[in-house]
């Protein structure tokens, strides 16, 4: 597997986890969602790469590209609380 595309997958979730937030700002049943919709997007993004350039990825099928995007899309959620914490915001903080 090419090492690269686990910070590609991450990268691109928080993005789109980020996206969500902006556009569900104020509406506290969707952010309780937040760490499986980034699973379930982290998933999408790795079987679309495997799918589109199987080069990238480089495993044997979609289950294990399925996994690693799983796996990479919950990490946002750790991602997240880190930058709160350098940047000096709080778990409350959105």
């Amino acid at each position: 597997m090419n090492i690269t595309v686990i910070p590609i997958i991450v990268i691109l979730t928080y993005l789109l986890i980020e996206l969500v937030k902006c556009l569900f700002i104020n509406n506290d049943r969707y952010k309780k969602i937040i760490p499986i919709l980034s699973a379930l997007i982290g998933g999408g993004i790795s079987v679309v790469m495997y799918i589109t350039n199987q080069e990238i990825m480089q495993v044997s099928n979609i289950w294990i590209a399925l996994e690693i995007g799983i796996v990479s899309g919950s990490s946002v959620t750790g991602t997240n609380q880190i930058i709160k914490k350098i940047f000096g915001g709080t778990k409350d903080d959105n």
